[in-house]
């Protein structure tokens, strides 16, 4: 899969060299079912036309730029790096990643057409039902046609549910922010995970006789609710059974604002300081709370180790 970076359309000479694709627009957070489909039907269409199957995404997110009180930082499902891990999954051979700014966003839905999918040399562009584009979100799948000049064919992907609702990133952000993770997997059709590096904490677990690896995360994962959850560590390549603990420590601090996270593998013993690790959650065994002792801590972190071992049918 190439991964192509675009701050503005690519120029005609650019476009003489590249192939031709049959493109799926979206900004595509989570990579989920809905998205999956509008992939799916790109890929099906550049197999019917005998050319290259694409994506094109945008980066950053719109709210880092648009609104009146627009954020520095917004915490996505699957921050880029993780998105376009995700896309190569689903089997593509291009990824166009557009940079978001205020320029993009003042484009006519014309100018849009013309400034990245002619020049890409779209021969056919798919997009969800509810998908707009150019200034104001004024272009719409039904304009497409309009815009695209005869240079290229259009195809829409109707809306996906589950169990009566759409499938949404809007959906599965707060699935992960309540802290029900079994729905979010089934929205993604993968469990969710973060990764971070893992940094020297205060060493407290391993005081406890539950030594945790403290992760500190590079890039803006939603973080789900406060909580103790059953999970899969991935570090080197290997998959570890864990608990992750994503809380303020309410039993040892009173007020701490800076939320921690946590991961205790169960079947490991070593030195993992500076090493890369991803946490799979795939359900909340509890809420984050403030015990009466550490000795009560320890009672309760006994009983949340016997739940995993018993969720991974391990003895």
């Amino acid at each position: 899969m190439q991964i192509h970076y675009l701050t503005k359309g690519r120029s005609e000479e650019e476009r003489n060299d590249n192939p031709a694709v049959s493109v799926a627009l979206g900004y595509f957070d989570g990579v989920h079912q809905g998205h999956q489909r509008v992939i799916q039907e790109a890929k099906t269409k550049a197999k019917e036309r005998g050319v290259e199957s694409a994506v094109l995404t945008f980066h950053p997110h719109p709210k880092t730029v648009l609104g009146n009180n627009p954020v520095d930082v917004y915490d996505e499902i699957t921050p880029l790096e993780q998105k376009i891990k995700a896309i190569r999954s689903v089997g593509v051979d291009h990824v166009f990643v557009v940079t978001f700014d205020r320029e993009l966003s003042s484009l006519t839905p014309q100018q849009f057409v013309d400034t990245y999918l002619i020049p890409i040399h779209a021969v056919h562009v798919v997009a969800g039902f509810d998908y707009s584009y150019g200034k104001f979100g004024k272009g719409s799948m039904e304009t497409m046609p309009e815009h695209s000049k005869g240079r290229f064919t259009t195809s829409v992907v109707e809306k996906w549910e589950q169990e009566g609702e759409k499938v949404s990133s809007t959906r599965i952000r707060q699935a992960i922010k309540d802290g029900q993770m079994r729905l979010a997997q089934s929205l993604l059709t993968r469990p969710y995970q973060i990764d971070g590096k893992v940094i020297r904490g205060d060493q407290r677990g391993r005081e406890l006789g539950f030594p945790t690896a403290n992760l500190s995360l590079d890039v803006p994962f939603i973080t789900p609710s406060t909580g103790v959850y059953v999970v899969d560590a991935v570090v080197k390549g290997r998959v570890y059974p864990a608990l992750c603990n994503v809380g303020y420590l309410p039993t040892f601090f009173d007020d701490r604002t800076e939320v921690s996270i946590e991961v205790y593998l169960l079947d490991f013993d070593g030195d993992l300081y500076e090493e890369t690790m991803i946490v799979q959650f795939y359900e909340k065994l509890r809420d984050d709370v403030k015990f009466s002792s550490a000795d009560a801590l320890v009672a309760q972190m006994k009983d949340d180790e016997k739940k995993a071992l018993e969720y991974f049918k391990i003895s």
